[in-house]
């Protein structure tokens, strides 16, 4: 998600902050949709095992989701703190199969950066 910006645009996120600034680390990322709680230029990048964040649609707790059915059965417990997720790798293996690679990533190329700061540059979107 981001603010301000039109979806299906592609960004450039050249990493100011944390351990991405310093390995020289840049994202390429697509908005899909806007949150109206996010500031200008804030790209919320939707990570497995980062949380449910404000709208929970991936696991029961009872009252959720309000929108209809869970996506998947793991229980909700599985998915760490609300928001800021999973705190380790090896919690990645609660996750539904085949999310366990993404939240990998989390751990992994993306260090486990909790909102980093980046500059935004508007970059054609690749082929795939």
């Amino acid at each position: 998600a981001a603010a301000n910006v039109d979806c299906s645009t592609c960004y450039e996120l050249e990493f100011t902050t944390t351990a991405l600034a310093s390995s020289g680390k840049k994202m390429i990322v697509q908005v899909t949709n806007k949150g109206g709680d996010l500031g200008d230029m804030h790209f919320d990048i939707q990570l497995p095992g980062g949380g449910l964040g404000i709208f929970n649609g991936c696991a029961e707790t009872g009252s959720e989701p309000e929108n209809g059915r869970a996506q998947f059965s793991e229980p909700y417990a599985n998915w760490g703190e609300r928001y800021g997720g999973l705190t380790s790798l090896a919690e990645c293996a609660g996750l539904p199969a085949k999310l366990r690679a993404g939240c990998e990533f989390r751990f992994g190329w993306f260090e486990n950066a909790d909102n980093p700061a980046a500059r935004a540059t508007r970059v054609q979107c690749p082929a795939e």
